[in-house]
């Protein structure tokens, strides 16, 4: 007996003496069919009018169950992956990023020079790579005694330099006083004027030296102090230019050509090095031949432009006697000077002013002459 239609009925009749499990379809929807015995076997004859019991379960929703299990395990094993993924690339990062950071410095160290740059590493401590935070401690620990030994290097060399400068201090400061003595010892009560004129010239001359010298050895000795305010430096360079041939009759024509530029630095520490440097072109056309032909010009020439980062650039020119290829290198060295009067302190100075206003200079032979070129920020704020 069933419920269900004939031709149904029918596919059961079909199966119902199969041993095991089958297939059965239904309609149109497919069971696993089973036949279970509702009595005791009453022999090999008697089976046929055994009642059975037809136990079917649906296939479709078996696999309903399936394709919902295995959605499941697609799902959990796709979020799974993504997890993993997510917490790889974390780990990755607490790892490369330091590196990266690390590699950065490097990179700019290497290409700017600056060896006090530390490494600061982003994010808390607790997320970093142990290994990375300690070769970036390790890296800023070495630039910090980069650092120190760097200080202490230019402290011994300092004190080398006052004691060289001691001497150099003695030796000048010497010539000038035995000619100051000896002028004093020719003066008397019958010194003609005209004698004592000369001796208080001598006198004059050499308390100027002796105060040139006490000036170049501060100057070079103490640390710059730089008072920063927008100027225009075409008056800067016509103000050294001023001074110079103010101070000494030069024999020798400057020519300053420069129009407005206006930049941020120290007028009155720029002018000073400008000074020293036109005072050196000036030594050296008065050492030219007396044959030489006159200038085009001016036997120095002072020029002053804008450069294309918006930067300054001045050159000083001069016509004189040019640099001798074996001094070149040692002309910003302390102490160094081919003049019979000179200290060899102008140009190093120069150059500690320069540099102090974040700019740079150099000497370049000419023919005939030599070019000094000092090229400075626009703004010597961000570089002081």
């Amino acid at each position: 007996g069933a419920t269900l239609p004939a031709p149904a009925r029918e596919a059961l009749a079909r199966h119902a003496r199969r041993a095991g499990i089958s297939r059965v379809l239904v309609g149109t929807e497919e069971f696993m069919m089973t036949a279970v015995p509702l009595s005791l076997a009453l022999g090999a004859g008697a089976r046929s009018a055994e009642p059975l019991a037809l136990v079917l379960r649906s296939r479709a929703g078996q696999l309903r169950s399936l394709r919902a299990i295995r959605t499941t395990l697609l799902a959990t094993a796709g979020l799974a992956v993504l997890l993993a993924t997510i917490l790889s690339y974390a780990v990755a990062r607490s790892v490369t990023r330091p590196l990266g950071a690390i590699t950065a410095a490097m990179r700019e160290m290497a290409a700017t020079g600056d060896l006090t740059r530390h490494i600061a590493l982003r994010g808390p401590a607790w997320w970093q790579d142990e290994d990375a935070l300690l070769l970036a401690s390790t890296f800023n620990t070495l630039i910090d005694s980069i650092a120190r030994f760097q200080r202490e290097t230019a402290q011994r060399e300092r004190l080398l330099s006052l004691g060289r400068l001691s001497t150099i201090v003695a030796h000048e400061v010497r010539n000038p006083l035995m000619i100051i003595k000896a002028a004093l010892r020719s003066l008397g009560p019958q010194t003609p004027a005209a004698e004592l004129s000369e001796a208080a010239a001598d006198i004059n001359e050499q308390v100027d030296r002796l105060n040139r010298i006490v000036h170049d050895v501060l100057d070079f000795a103490r640390p710059l102090q730089f008072d920063l305010a927008p100027v225009d430096l075409g008056e800067v360079c016509r103000a050294a230019a001023a001074a110079v041939s103010a101070g000494e009759a030069t024999g020798a024509m400057i020519a300053v050509r420069a129009e407005h530029l206006p930049v941020v630095t120290d007028a009155e520490r720029l002018r000073a090095a400008l000074v020293n440097v036109l005072a050196n072109a000036v030594e050296a056309v008065r050492a030219r031949p007396p044959a030489a032909p006159p200038a085009a010009g001016g036997d120095v020439v002072v020029t002053a432009t804008a450069t294309k980062d918006g930067g300054v650039t001045i050159a000083v020119r001069d016509h004189g006697t040019g640099v001798d290829p074996e001094h070149a290198r040692q002309m910003f060295e302390p102490y160094f000077t081919t003049r019979r009067t000179g200290t060899g302190l102008g140009l190093p100075i120069t150059r500690n002013i320069v540099e102090g206003l974040g700019g740079t200079i150099t000497i370049r032979h000419e023919d005939p002459g030599t070019t000094v070129e000092i090229t400075l920020p626009a703004a010597a704020s961000a570089a002081v």
